[in-house]
């Protein structure tokens, strides 16, 4: 079994609704600004403190969202979230951040949900893809985080994460040479990453070729990976 299964989620920052200028501007400027420096449960208490005077806002909700999703408190971030769809139910962004507050809570029903509202948006279309193959390869669901992941990656052909956790998905499904692949593809376009090396020395070993694991073992450990240093200890000698 692999031991360095590694994901990451997408987050958008920036808010799409714009939907007016206020006299809070500056105070909600600050507010960005402390975000930005990640700051954010300061960021927080300036973005309540705009609603408190403005009243409900979409973007400082969003705004909020964002903040709260920062520091962790998913909960938190999925009630302003949906403030903002409450008021647009169209709102991508807030229905995208929203679906990775559901996947980081493991809501991963809620978040495929989310996420598959979102397919036919072009600008987010890898970045959904990718997301909602993490969520299903969660359930359990490989076939169909095999055919998101191929998505992501034929809207972004250098998507190297994505054919990363593409290798992952064929390894749980223990179709070894697919999985090999795509671990060839993600190193191809990043050869800096360790896990990269790593699995795929896992990979190999799997299907009987120590010389190459033990060769991905010491591309790993060179990239700092503390773990590869004991299998090439216990499997290289």
């Amino acid at each position: 079994m692999l031991n360095k299964i590694t994901f990451f989620i997408v987050l958008l920052l920036t808010s799409e609704c714009l939907f007016s200028q206020t006299e809070n501007s500056t105070l909600i400027q600050e507010g960005l600004n402390l975000s930005k420096e990640k700051k954010s449960e300061q960021a927080i208490e300036v973005f309540h403190k705009v609603l408190k005077q403005q009243g409900s806002s979409p973007d400082v909700a969003f705004y909020l969202g964002n903040a709260y999703f920062d520091v962790q408190q998913y909960d938190q971030a999925i009630l302003f979230y949906s403030e903002v769809l409450r008021i647009k139910p169209t709102t991508k962004d807030a229905l995208f951040n929203r679906g990775n507050a559901y996947y980081q809570l493991k809501e991963y029903g809620k978040s495929i949900e989310d996420f598959t509202k979102l397919i036919s948006t072009d600008t987010l279309q890898a970045d959904v893809y990718y997301n909602r193959g993490n969520a299903y390869y969660k359930l359990g669901d490989f076939k169909s985080a095999v055919t998101d992941l191929s998505n992501a990656i034929k809207y972004r052909p250098k998507f190297d994460q994505a054919y990363f956790d593409l290798g992952n998905t064929y390894f749980a499904m223990e179709k070894w040479e697919d999985a090999i692949i795509a671990y060839d593809k993600a190193i191809d376009l990043n050869n800096t990453t360790s896990s990269y090396f790593f699995n795929r020395g896992i990979t190999e070993y799997n299907l009987g070729y120590p010389e190459d694991a033990c060769a991905d073992f010491k591309n790993a450990e060179a990239l700092g990976d503390v773990e590869a240093t004991s299998y090439l200890k216990e499997l290289c000698k």
